[in-house]
Formats: structure tokens, sequence, C-alpha cells
């Protein structure tokens, strides 16, 4: 989803700024007075709110909305560096590539998300969110399961070759037994 409000079309350096500071505590009258004196903001502002300044109202909605997105993405984030860093299998897996890598975050983010739902109500909506993580838990384990069987699957393929390979160079040298010594080419 693309926000639309003042606060989402500043420049993401000033966004990630401010959601640090309201992480950090600070009040949202000073925090519009710091957003409103910069140039950046000013221009945005004249560019395409008439040069209406950010008001309280506007870091109301961005807490509720932008904010807790980023919150969530910092959230993940941690989740992710702490399951990598506690886990040498699962540094194994990152290394070995981009997928695992990205399958190692979306781990971390299922992670945050049953730690969220524990604070859920019992009731249908709870059942569903259940339902959902666990479809994701799913796939993702049947992700697993198909690098697996491709990897199984190279092993194979580059036994084959090597085979194949050995053949084609036993015929060449011209040897019938392994333990025999090769023949010079003709």
């Amino acid at each position: 989803m693309t926000r639309k409000g003042k606060i989402a079309r500043l420049p993401l350096a000033i966004r990630q700024q401010l959601n640090q500071r309201l992480q950090d505590g600070q009040k949202a009258r000073l925090l519009v007075a710091w957003l409103n004196g910069l140039p950046e903001v000013q221009t945005v502002m004249a560019a395409e709110f008439n040069g209406k300044p950010i008001a309280e109202c506007n870091l109301s909605r961005w807490k509720r909305g932008g904010y807790q997105g980023w919150e969530k993405e910092q959230d993940a984030r941690a989740a992710a560096v702490e399951m990598i860093e506690g886990s040498s299998t699962l540094q194994e897996l990152v290394k070995n590539g981009l997928s695992s890598h990205i399958a190692a975050i979306l781990t971390a983010n299922l992670i945050v998300e049953l730690r969220r739902l524990d604070s859920v109500r019992e009731g249908v909506r709870k059942s569903r969110k259940q339902r959902d993580l666990l479809d994701r838990f799913v796939a993702l384990r049947n992700g697993d399961l198909e690098s697996e069987r491709l990897r199984i699957e190279q092993k194979k393929i580059n036994f084959h070759r090597l085979k194949i390979q050995t053949e084609i160079e036993k015929e060449k040298f011209g040897i019938t037994d392994i333990n025999q010594t090769p023949t010079p080419p003709r």
C-alpha cells in the first residue's frame, strides 16, 4: 500500500530520522516543529500541499500507519539477526544463497507475528491469523523440501557427468580396467 499523507511524501532519510525520534519517545509538538523547520519538508509542503505545514494530526496518523510498519520491519530485522547469530545451521543456509537468506527473514517475520499473536484474544480473528501463519509456515517448509530435492538431483547429475567423463577418458586412453595403465593414444 502506498501512503499518501504529508509525512509519507517526505524523503526516506527524513522519515527514518522521524521514526527513530518517535521510537526514542520525543514529544509530538517538538517533532512537528523540527519537521516544519527542515528545508526539504518545506519544499515538499509547498509543492504538494499548498505550503500547509505538517500538523500534529499528520504525525498522529503517521504513528498509526507508516511508523507501525517501520517498527514491524525493525522487529523482523532484529529477529532475523538474532536467529542468524544464534544458529550455525542458519548461518550456513545464508551463506548458500539469496533464497536461503530470504527464507531466514521470512521465518523471522513469522516468529515476530507468532509473538504478537499471543496478545490477541481468542476468537475468530485469532483463528484466522493462526491459519494464515500456518499456511505461510507450510509454504516455507515446502520451499525447504524442494530445495533439498533439487540439491539431491544436482548431486545425481554431477555423479552421472563424472561417470560419463571417466568412461570417455578410459576410452580415449584405451583403459579397459580401472587399475590398468593407460596405453598412449594412436
